[in-house]
Order: structure tokens, then sequence, then C-alpha cells
């Protein structure tokens, strides 16, 4: 296999698996669970606004009467999220530079001038 079909492929299969890890975060950090608030967040009485929520950068936390917080998303989902981003970006860049890289270019025929 080529080192530009195994840069497509981590052009393909990385955003899959930022995708598959986000899921992930939804599920865990309760996002789509129907059960009242306070069934997840059972530890202290709740605060009048008992939860917040944001997607980019996925957190969902549970805000108690106490002023404390607590998170329900996994601490590894959203660095795993961003580094399979950044692995989509940087195998796309370099297999769009080694595409447009002449097939007969030999590296070492490029020597300075003495």
């Amino acid at each position: 296999m080529s080192i530009v079909a195994r840069l497509v492929v981590g052009t393909i299969v990385a955003p899959f698996a930022a995708v598959g890890v986000y899921l992930h975060g939804l599920w865990a950090g309760h996002f789509l669970d129907l059960r009242a608030t306070s069934v997840y967040c059972p530890a202290k009485p709740l605060a009048s606004t008992s939860t917040s929520a944001d997607w980019l950068p996925l957190r969902h936390l549970c805000r108690y009467a106490d002023g404390t917080t607590t998170e329900l998303v996994p601490p590894y989902v959203n660095p795993i999220v961003f580094l399979c981003l950044a692995i989509a970006v940087a195998c796309t860049a370099l297999a769009l530079r080694s595409a447009r890289r002449p097939a007969n270019a030999d590296p070492t025929a490029f020597e300075p001038p003495r």
C-alpha cells in the first residue's frame, strides 16, 4: 500500500473514530437521558438551573445548590475527539502533498551547489 493510500485511510478513519467517541460522550454524559435530572445527579440537592450543557467541547454539568458542579461527560472524550480531528487534518494535508509530488522525484537528486 502506498503512502498516499495509507494517508487517505487515515483521513477517512480518524473522523469516524472522532464521531464514535463523541457519540459515546453523548451517551455517557446523559445527554440522551429522558429520566429526571435528580436520577443521574443524585449527590446533593440541585440548584434551580440543575444542568448546563455545551456541544463543543462536549460538557454536561450537574449544578448543585451549594455552588459545586459535577461533570457527567468522561474526561477522556474531548481530548480524543480533538486528537482524531487533528490527525484527520494532518493526514489530509500530507496526502494532498504526497499526491501532488511528481512520482519520479528523487529526494537525493537535489544536492546543494558546491
